[in-house]
């Protein structure tokens, strides 16, 4: 029975990380699901210039950027919360947890009593996302030896 690690945060709710998903449950339906949020400051949250400012980019997520850490933080939960109980509606064994706001170390800390066959990680397209930025696709791969299927969300 396959292991996936689900890594994501802002894209956590997007239609191309659900048919990943899907795929492997159609493959697999007695695969297993542990989903990782690295719980991502308001700070970093995505913002694309505009004439005469900055705003806010279509986001999967509700309307608005979240103004303090506190509400980012809540957003993540409860992205993690809306997925786990989708996947266990279909009755998918799932678990998760808010990591560290570095997607490394979230990581790091998910794999360090548990093992998976599969990293799914979904980023917000690559002109916008930190972690494309950071290379963290490969990083990964690197660091863990694993198959690493990046998924991006259309925004």
């Amino acid at each position: 029975m396959p292991r996936y690690l689900v890594v994501a945060n802002q894209t956590l709710a997007s239609e191309e990380l659900w048919q990943e998903i899907r795929n492997r449950l159609e493959t697999d339906p007695g695969s297993t699901f542990y989903v990782v949020v690295p719980n991502t400051a308001a700070a970093h949250y995505h913002i694309v210039p505009a004439a005469g400012g900055f705003v806010p980019m279509p986001s999967l997520i509700a309307a608005s950027i979240p103004d303090t850490d506190e509400e980012a933080t809540a957003r993540a939960r409860q992205l993690l919360d809306d997925l786990l109980t989708r996947l266990r509606r279909r009755d998918v064994e799932a678990d998760g947890e808010l990591g560290d706001q570095d997607p490394l170390q979230a990581v790091h800390e998910a794999m360090a009593n548990r093992q998976f066959d599969e990293i799914l990680l979904s980023t917000l397209p690559q002109r916008h996302s930190r972690w494309r930025r950071m290379d963290l696709p490969r990083q990964l791969q690197r660091r863990y030896r694993l198959p690493v299927t990046a998924v991006t969300a259309n925004m």
